[in-house]
């Protein structure tokens, strides 16, 4: 997952990375809009730094950036491991100095794929957007290791980026990261000692250890009212005058030592010891909890059947309209990206632009929560509006509707106007500049099949999308909304 290698794209030199295997199509819309930069940093400035596109070379999905010398962060347990402590300040110094929407919030940590290690001990953050199609292409397993297991679990959400930079010292001295492992999770987050491993001075160890173990008042004084990263300031502060004697290894040498440390009787009893209290820990959390555990779960059940039902017999909000006003509203929903009011009247079927909604739907808020900045504009609206210009990042979308012709007893037949951000054909896309916006124009006819029911309202019983017809492209001006401004 990590193989970088050099490629010709364009014509031009690139240096790639592979994110995963091809088996399956990233969603069009996670493609469009512009693309974020990442931070270069040396530990005293930053640069700028933007990747290119994907591309797919025997089989396997990558993405290209221009030339660079850049290994992964992994690389500070081997052949960088002389330097770790410089490269996880010059991370630490990135984080500091980034606007917050650029971190992880919803996990308290960076993931370790957006990490990399940028000429000798640069380190390169790669930009949220470019994480989450890295996070779309990792396998679960690796996902978790890659979050979910360099969570400290019992430390305060605004001290993790601190265990996070401890825990990236841990495992360059020890190849190993120190909450891993079930058994040293499930026994109150115990690590075994770094002594284990190896060699630190006495002062550098203690540090590391501090910050594993600080109580909570500790960690709220060391937060103080710092938000995101700005609480890497005390770590900044704090190991700046730390010594680092750690040589370089290779990985066939490090394995080695870890397979070396962890079979030595000092590693045995530790473990042992580990297994015991989780295998305790977990008897008491299953058994002692079970009855309160089921009754609670018997309530939600009959809550949620209770509410699923009540929820069946409701009529929908459309119960009042006729024909016309039922497939109006259908548009309305659509326009507006609304999953549920979409599929309101619709009984029996999925819609075709169902998926397409949901997905859209999903994404404005995932990039909402990401970067207060919701990129989905109304199409109705915006072209009511004069077609004003847009933040960068935006993605218009909706149906401006034309005709509703009656075509049998209960069967209609609806023309409209349709916006996308992405096109129907590929020979129909737009290559585009960074910071612009495509607006993807098609006259769509789709027929509806309708049936009244016995309980008095229209019911959207069919439907089908009959024809496309490409209209035009437009590429309306831009501007840089304020949530997409970093403080440098």
């Amino acid at each position: 997952m990590n193989e970088v290698i050099d490629i010709i794209r364009d014509g031009e030199k690139k240096t790639a990375i592979c994110i995963g295997q091809d088996d399956f199509g990233l969603p069009k819309h996670l493609m469009q809009g512009a693309k974020y930069d990442g931070i270069i940093s040396d530990g005293k400035t930053l640069e700028r730094w933007f990747w290119d596109g994907l591309c797919t070379i025997e089989g396997m999905r990558y993405v290209y950036f221009s030339p660079a010398r850049i290994r992964p962060i992994y690389d500070i347990s081997t052949y960088s491991r002389p330097k770790a402590l410089e490269i996880v300040r010059n991370l630490a110094f990135a984080l500091v100095s980034a606007d917050e929407s650029f971190l992880d919030l919803i996990t308290g940590v960076l993931p370790l794929y957006r990490i990399w290690i940028y000429d000798d001990t640069k380190v390169l953050v790669m930009p949220p957007d470019l994480g989450d199609l890295i996070g779309i292409m990792r396998d679960e397993e690796t996902k978790e290791n890659e979050v979910n297991r360099i969570i400290q679990g019992t430390a305060e959400k605004q001290f993790l980026l601190i265990t996070e930079m401890a825990e990236l010292l841990y495992y360059a001295a020890s190849g190993i990261f120190p909450f891993a492992s079930d058994e040293v999770r499930g026994s109150g987050y115990r690590e075994a000692p770094i002594s284990l491993f190896a060699s630190l001075p006495e002062r550098t160890e203690g540090f590391i250890s501090f910050i594993f173990h600080a109580k909570n008042r500790e960690m709220r004084d060391i937060m103080g009212n710092g938000n995101g990263g700005q609480c890497l300031k005390w770590f900044l502060d704090r190991s700046k005058d730390l010594e680092w004697n750690l040589p370089a290894r290779t990985e066939e040498e490090r394995d080695a030592e870890i397979k070396k440390n962890t079979s030595s009787e000092s590693y045995s009893n530790f473990f042992k010891e580990r297994t015991r209290i989780y295998k305790r820990n977990t008897f008491w959390r299953t058994k002692g909890t079970a009855i309160c555990v089921g009754a609670v779960i018997g309530i939600f059940v009959f809550a949620f059947l209770f509410s699923y039902i009540k929820g069946l017999l409701e009529p929908p909000t459309t119960r009042d309209m006729d024909e016309y006003g039922v497939i109006e509203a259908f548009y309305d929903a659509q326009s507006e990206c609304n999953p549920t009011e979409l599929t309101t009247a619709v009984k029996g079927f999925s819609p075709p632009q169902e998926m397409e909604v949901t997905n859209l739907f999903v994404t404005s808020k995932t990039r909402f929560a990401y970067e207060y900045f919701d990129p989905l504009v109304n199409a109705e609206e915006w072209v009511n509006e004069g077609m004003p210009a847009l933040p960068m990042g935006s993605e218009v979308y909706g149906v401006i509707l034309e005709d509703i012709e009656k075509t049998g007893d209960n069967s209609y037949m609806a023309t409209g106007i349709w916006y996308l951000p992405f096109p129907e054909n590929e020979e129909e896309q737009v290559i585009t500049e960074q910071g612009e916006v495509v607006v993807y124009r098609y006259r769509v006819h789709q027929s509806f099949e309708m049936k009244w029911n016995k309980r008095g309202w229209w019911n959207i019983v069919g439907s089908e999308i009959t024809g496309y017809e490409f209209i035009d492209v437009l590429m309306p001006e831009t501007y840089i909304p304020d949530s997409q401004i970093l403080p440098y």
